[in-house]
């Protein structure tokens, strides 16, 4: 059984609203395809929950072989249509998922391979109405994250530098940033007293490759 929701839109970035708000356009037409497209971590899932939690017409997110399931069994499905890591399924299966999803808008999410496995085959080439890509955090991005979420010891927040430190060791990529963070806050509560500084932050991306090796 599909479940479909409607619950309130959580964003973080104007990128982000601007791909949502032209997905929700795209979505409003009776048929098509829509392709998200991103590096790992950048926000397509967050896009993918945004969409399908907004007001509008009923719609639902399931794994692309979930989908073929209950296309090929015949089971009602909304008009809208949302599936994650589409960049994993066989082109062959994303194919057919795209021929039996005809009269629906049918919205793939992810990363680069997508779009190749896309313009590889003309059955999903050709029902393709919207290329949207997004991109890794700004500096801006990275700096607000960080600011609302680590408060300085003299309440202004980390310094430019650390700042920037933070962005360019997380390459803008909001997951990995959020990991950083995420520690770097752990140590600021442990010192209130003290400021996160350049090398607190280095240490603890070493601490993380570390964890993953």
């Amino acid at each position: 059984m599909i479940t479909i929701h409607h619950q309130p839109i959580v964003l973080l970035t104007a990128a982000q609203r601007a791909a949502l708000a032209r997905i929700a356009y795209a979505t409003e037409q009776p048929s098509g395809v829509v392709l998200l497209c991103g590096a790992a971590g950048v926000g397509k899932t967050l896009i993918l929950a945004s969409v399908r939690n907004s007001p509008g017409g009923e719609m639902a997110l399931l794994p692309l072989e979930q989908l073929l399931d209950s296309l090929r069994v015949g089971e009602p499905l909304p008009g809208i249509l949302l599936v994650d890591d589409a960049h994993l399924a066989p082109s062959a299966d994303l194919a057919e998922a795209v021929e039996r999803s005809v009269g629906r808008c049918l919205v793939l999410a992810g990363r680069g391979r997508l779009l190749t496995l896309a313009g590889r085959d003309s059955r999903i080439d050709r029902r393709v109405r919207l290329r949207a890509t997004l991109p890794p955090f700004g500096l801006s991005d990275s700096a607000r994250l960080v600011v609302e979420r680590i408060p300085g010891a003299d309440g202004h927040g980390p310094s430019e530098e650390v700042v920037r430190t933070f962005h360019e060791i997380a390459a803008g990529i909001p997951a990995a940033l959020l990991r950083l963070i995420d520690l770097a806050a752990v140590v600021a509560a442990a010192e209130p007293l003290q400021t996160i500084s350049v090398n607190d932050v280095e240490e603890i991306h070493r601490r993380l490759c570390l964890q993953a090796a």
